[in-house]
Protein backbone atom coordinates (compact mmCIF):
# COMPACT_ATOMS: atom_id res chain seq x y z
CA UNK A 1 0.00 0.00 0.00
CA UNK A 2 2.79 2.67 0.82
CA UNK A 3 4.67 2.02 -2.41
CA UNK A 4 1.91 2.18 -4.32
CA UNK A 5 0.99 5.45 -2.73
CA UNK A 6 5.02 6.71 -3.26
CA UNK A 7 4.74 5.24 -6.68
CA UNK A 8 1.51 8.03 -7.12
CA UNK A 9 3.39 10.75 -5.69
CA UNK A 10 6.09 9.77 -7.68
CA UNK A 11 4.54 9.81 -11.50
CA UNK A 12 2.43 12.90 -9.84
CA UNK A 13 5.18 15.03 -9.62
CA UNK A 14 6.85 13.70 -12.90
CA UNK A 15 3.61 14.86 -14.20
CA UNK A 16 3.26 18.37 -12.82
CA UNK A 17 6.95 19.27 -14.11
CA UNK A 18 6.51 18.28 -17.38
CA UNK A 19 3.32 20.15 -17.89
CA UNK A 20 4.98 23.41 -15.83
CA UNK A 21 7.52 23.03 -17.94
CA UNK A 22 5.29 22.98 -21.26
CA UNK A 23 3.31 25.93 -20.25
CA UNK A 24 6.07 28.31 -18.58
CA UNK A 25 7.99 29.41 -21.78
CA UNK A 26 11.36 31.58 -21.05
CA UNK A 27 12.93 33.32 -23.64
CA UNK A 28 15.92 35.76 -24.02
CA UNK A 29 17.78 37.65 -26.31
CA UNK A 30 19.57 40.89 -27.87
CA UNK A 31 17.12 42.99 -29.34
CA UNK A 32 17.70 46.10 -32.35
CA UNK A 33 15.68 48.24 -34.28
CA UNK A 34 14.49 51.84 -35.11
CA UNK A 35 13.31 54.51 -32.81
CA UNK A 36 11.64 57.62 -34.25
CA UNK A 37 10.89 60.33 -32.32
CA UNK A 38 6.89 61.70 -31.93
CA UNK A 39 4.76 64.68 -30.52
CA UNK A 40 6.76 66.97 -29.46
CA UNK A 41 9.96 64.73 -29.21
CA UNK A 42 10.41 65.45 -32.93
CA UNK A 43 10.29 68.29 -34.94
CA UNK A 44 12.80 70.64 -36.72
CA UNK A 45 15.89 72.62 -35.10
CA UNK A 46 14.09 76.14 -35.01
CA UNK A 47 11.30 74.37 -33.03
CA UNK A 48 14.33 73.12 -30.26
CA UNK A 49 14.69 76.88 -30.22
CA UNK A 50 11.80 78.25 -30.00
CA UNK A 51 11.00 75.55 -26.98
CA UNK A 52 8.15 74.12 -28.52
CA UNK A 53 9.90 70.63 -29.52
CA UNK A 54 13.26 69.35 -29.11
CA UNK A 55 13.41 68.91 -32.66
CA UNK A 56 15.29 65.60 -32.94
CA UNK A 57 15.35 63.10 -35.69
CA UNK A 58 15.84 58.33 -35.63
CA UNK A 59 18.17 56.59 -34.14
CA UNK A 60 19.38 53.15 -34.05
CA UNK A 61 18.71 51.20 -30.58
CA UNK A 62 19.99 48.50 -29.21
CA UNK A 63 19.21 46.47 -25.88
CA UNK A 64 18.41 43.24 -24.48
CA UNK A 65 14.60 41.69 -24.05
CA UNK A 66 13.44 38.63 -21.70
CA UNK A 67 9.80 37.25 -21.66
CA UNK A 68 8.11 34.66 -19.87
CA UNK A 69 4.64 33.31 -20.85
CA UNK A 70 2.51 31.11 -19.31
CA UNK A 71 -0.32 30.31 -21.91
CA UNK A 72 -1.58 32.78 -23.28
CA UNK A 73 -0.59 35.39 -20.41
CA UNK A 74 2.93 36.34 -19.49
CA UNK A 75 5.74 38.94 -18.47
CA UNK A 76 7.94 40.85 -20.51
CA UNK A 77 11.45 42.93 -19.51
CA UNK A 78 13.69 44.96 -21.41
CA UNK A 79 16.74 47.83 -21.20
CA UNK A 80 17.12 49.73 -24.26
CA UNK A 81 19.38 52.62 -25.60
CA UNK A 82 19.15 54.75 -28.37
CA UNK A 83 21.13 58.10 -29.12
CA UNK A 84 18.85 60.67 -31.59
CA UNK A 85 20.36 64.18 -33.19
CA UNK A 86 19.80 66.48 -35.26
CA UNK A 87 21.36 70.01 -36.61
CA UNK A 88 19.66 73.03 -38.59
CA UNK A 89 18.96 76.57 -38.54
CA UNK A 90 18.28 77.84 -35.06
CA UNK A 91 16.53 81.18 -35.50
CA UNK A 92 15.03 81.69 -39.12
CA UNK A 93 15.32 85.25 -38.77
CA UNK A 94 19.16 85.25 -38.25
CA UNK A 95 21.67 83.97 -41.42
CA UNK A 96 24.04 81.40 -40.24
CA UNK A 97 22.06 80.91 -37.10
CA UNK A 98 22.64 77.31 -36.54
CA UNK A 99 21.91 74.66 -33.51
CA UNK A 100 23.35 70.68 -32.74
CA UNK A 101 21.17 68.73 -30.85
CA UNK A 102 21.38 64.86 -29.36
CA UNK A 103 19.90 63.55 -26.85
CA UNK A 104 20.82 60.07 -25.36
CA UNK A 105 17.44 57.50 -24.10
CA UNK A 106 17.93 55.00 -21.91
CA UNK A 107 14.77 53.27 -21.17
CA UNK A 108 13.41 49.96 -19.07
CA UNK A 109 10.26 48.29 -19.01
CA UNK A 110 8.47 46.34 -17.23
CA UNK A 111 4.87 45.14 -18.39
CA UNK A 112 2.35 42.30 -19.43
CA UNK A 113 1.97 40.48 -22.82
CA UNK A 114 -1.14 38.85 -24.42
CA UNK A 115 -0.45 36.59 -26.84
CA UNK A 116 -2.71 34.22 -28.92
CA UNK A 117 -0.61 30.72 -30.23
CA UNK A 118 -2.31 30.22 -33.67
CA UNK A 119 -2.38 25.91 -34.19
CA UNK A 120 -0.44 23.84 -36.14
CA UNK A 121 2.05 26.99 -37.45
CA UNK A 122 4.96 28.61 -35.35
CA UNK A 123 3.80 32.54 -35.10
CA UNK A 124 2.24 33.91 -32.22
CA UNK A 125 0.37 37.53 -31.90
CA UNK A 126 0.98 39.49 -28.93
CA UNK A 127 -0.08 42.49 -27.78
CA UNK A 128 1.67 44.26 -24.86
CA UNK A 129 1.34 46.61 -22.12
CA UNK A 130 4.23 48.31 -20.22
CA UNK A 131 5.44 50.60 -17.18
CA UNK A 132 8.12 52.52 -18.49
CA UNK A 133 11.30 54.16 -16.87
CA UNK A 134 13.51 56.21 -18.75
CA UNK A 135 16.70 58.46 -18.47
CA UNK A 136 17.15 61.49 -20.79
CA UNK A 137 20.23 63.06 -21.30
CA UNK A 138 22.10 64.80 -24.35
CA UNK A 139 23.91 68.33 -25.86
CA UNK A 140 23.25 71.59 -27.57
CA UNK A 141 25.70 73.60 -29.38
CA UNK A 142 24.34 77.23 -30.61
CA UNK A 143 26.26 78.85 -33.57
CA UNK A 144 25.13 82.47 -34.42
CA UNK A 145 22.54 82.34 -32.62
CA UNK A 146 20.87 85.66 -30.91
CA UNK A 147 20.67 85.62 -26.83
CA UNK A 148 22.66 82.62 -26.52
CA UNK A 149 26.20 81.71 -26.41
CA UNK A 150 28.25 79.73 -29.04
CA UNK A 151 29.19 76.94 -26.95
CA UNK A 152 28.09 73.59 -26.66
CA UNK A 153 26.48 72.67 -23.20
CA UNK A 154 25.18 69.78 -21.65
CA UNK A 155 21.44 68.67 -21.20
CA UNK A 156 21.11 67.60 -17.34
CA UNK A 157 20.07 63.69 -16.95
CA UNK A 158 16.50 63.02 -15.93
CA UNK A 159 14.35 60.38 -15.04
CA UNK A 160 10.96 60.07 -16.31
CA UNK A 161 7.90 57.29 -16.21
CA UNK A 162 5.39 56.54 -18.68
CA UNK A 163 3.61 53.79 -20.23
CA UNK A 164 4.53 51.84 -23.10
CA UNK A 165 1.80 50.40 -26.04
CA UNK A 166 3.05 47.59 -28.41
CA UNK A 167 1.52 44.56 -31.09
CA UNK A 168 4.07 42.19 -32.36
CA UNK A 169 4.23 38.77 -33.30
CA UNK A 170 6.75 36.16 -32.31
CA UNK A 171 7.92 33.19 -35.05
CA UNK A 172 9.37 29.95 -33.83
CA UNK A 173 12.68 28.08 -35.35
CA UNK A 174 13.21 24.89 -33.84
CA UNK A 175 12.31 24.55 -30.35
CA UNK A 176 14.74 27.03 -28.95
CA UNK A 177 15.16 30.15 -31.24
CA UNK A 178 12.10 33.25 -31.65
CA UNK A 179 12.23 35.79 -34.04
CA UNK A 180 10.43 39.00 -32.23
CA UNK A 181 9.01 41.50 -34.34
CA UNK A 182 7.36 44.53 -32.65
CA UNK A 183 5.87 47.95 -33.37
CA UNK A 184 6.01 49.72 -29.89
CA UNK A 185 4.37 53.29 -28.78
CA UNK A 186 6.17 55.09 -25.60
CA UNK A 187 4.90 57.75 -23.91
CA UNK A 188 8.04 58.38 -21.60
CA UNK A 189 6.83 61.38 -19.47
CA UNK A 190 3.07 60.45 -18.95
CA UNK A 191 3.29 60.31 -15.02
CA UNK A 192 6.16 63.24 -14.57
CA UNK A 193 7.42 66.44 -16.03
CA UNK A 194 8.98 68.90 -14.47
CA UNK A 195 10.65 72.77 -15.21
CA UNK A 196 13.59 74.06 -13.48
CA UNK A 197 13.42 77.30 -12.60
CA UNK A 198 16.82 79.57 -12.58
CA UNK A 199 17.52 82.43 -10.32
CA UNK A 200 17.71 85.57 -12.90
CA UNK A 201 18.00 83.35 -16.14
CA UNK A 202 19.12 83.56 -19.11
CA UNK A 203 17.51 82.31 -22.23
CA UNK A 204 20.20 79.38 -22.65
CA UNK A 205 18.92 78.18 -19.21
CA UNK A 206 16.03 77.49 -20.89
CA UNK A 207 17.53 74.15 -22.64
CA UNK A 208 20.30 73.06 -20.47
CA UNK A 209 17.41 70.89 -18.32
CA UNK A 210 14.76 68.61 -20.11
CA UNK A 211 11.58 71.05 -19.08
CA UNK A 212 9.09 69.30 -20.42
CA UNK A 213 6.37 71.00 -18.40
CA UNK A 214 5.70 75.17 -18.90
CA UNK A 215 8.07 77.89 -17.75
CA UNK A 216 6.26 79.12 -14.54
CA UNK A 217 7.46 82.46 -15.17
CA UNK A 218 6.82 82.02 -19.54
CA UNK A 219 5.84 85.41 -21.16
CA UNK A 220 5.57 85.78 -24.57
CA UNK A 221 7.49 89.16 -25.13
CA UNK A 222 10.58 87.75 -22.52
CA UNK A 223 13.03 86.32 -24.51
CA UNK A 224 14.24 84.72 -21.44
CA UNK A 225 11.61 81.94 -21.16
CA UNK A 226 10.51 80.29 -24.57
CA UNK A 227 8.89 76.59 -22.75
CA UNK A 228 5.06 77.93 -22.88
CA UNK A 229 3.59 74.50 -22.62
CA UNK A 230 4.52 71.43 -21.54
CA UNK A 231 5.60 68.90 -24.03
CA UNK A 232 4.93 65.39 -24.53
CA UNK A 233 7.87 63.22 -24.64
CA UNK A 234 6.83 60.12 -27.50
CA UNK A 235 8.87 57.41 -29.42
CA UNK A 236 7.87 55.02 -31.98
CA UNK A 237 10.19 51.39 -31.79
CA UNK A 238 10.75 49.37 -34.25
CA UNK A 239 12.38 45.97 -32.93
CA UNK A 240 13.95 42.92 -33.79
CA UNK A 241 14.39 40.35 -30.96
CA UNK A 242 16.85 37.57 -31.36
CA UNK A 243 15.28 34.89 -28.51
CA UNK A 244 16.72 31.69 -27.05
CA UNK A 245 13.84 29.73 -25.30
CA UNK A 246 14.74 27.88 -22.01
Amino acid sequence: MKITKIFLLISLIIFSNASFSQIINIKLGPAFGLTTPSVDYSGETQDFYAGTKYGLKSGFNFGVMGKVNLGPIGGRAAISYVSMSNNGTADPNTPNSTVEVKNSLFMFSLGAEFGITIPFTPVRPYADLDLIFSTISGSFKYQGTPNVSSDQRDISSATRTGLGFAVGSEVGFGKTFVLDLSIRYNLHNLFSKSYTVVTNSNRIDAYTSLNDDADPDFNASDVKHPVGSSRTIATIQFQVGLLFGF
